[in-house]
């Protein structure tokens, strides 16, 4: 990633510093000692991608908890060997019940509208 444009890395420096609550200094510190890789604009400019600021936002959490530098790079390479569960997206989609008669038909019964109304109409001032 590093050295070549990423088209997802799209946050220069300074929005970087802000959203993650990190100065510029910080952010060259932790490059420089390998903890992030940004990509780079023609101009050489700094670009980050959201996974960058993920890691930026978790490098200084683990700093904040008192880890050193070592102990943060073999935190995070533990991270890496590890096989990534599924994405918030996935869980999600696993959760969603569905109805015996196919997609695109509601869960909700007829019974289940009724109740509905009933307590939409029981809200509603009269």
């Amino acid at each position: 990633m590093g050295g070549e444009l990423n088209p997802e890395a799209v946050y220069s420096m300074g929005v970087a510093e802000r959203m993650t609550g990190l100065t510029a200094r910080q952010l060259r510190y932790w490059e420089q000692h390998g903890l992030v890789t940004p990509s780079r604009s023609k101009g050489r400019h700094r670009l980050y991608t959201e996974a960058d600021l993920l890691r930026l936002k978790e490098i200084k959490r683990l700093v904040g908890e008192g880890l050193n530098m070592e102990q943060v790079k073999a935190h995070l390479a533990r991270r890496r060997a590890q096989p990534t569960p599924a994405g918030p997206k996935e869980r999600f989609v696993e959760r969603i019940p569905t109805h015996p008669s196919g997609p695109g038909r509601s869960l909700y019964t007829g019974a289940n509208r009724a109740e509905v109304q009933r307590l939409i109409d029981r809200k509603t001032p009269s």
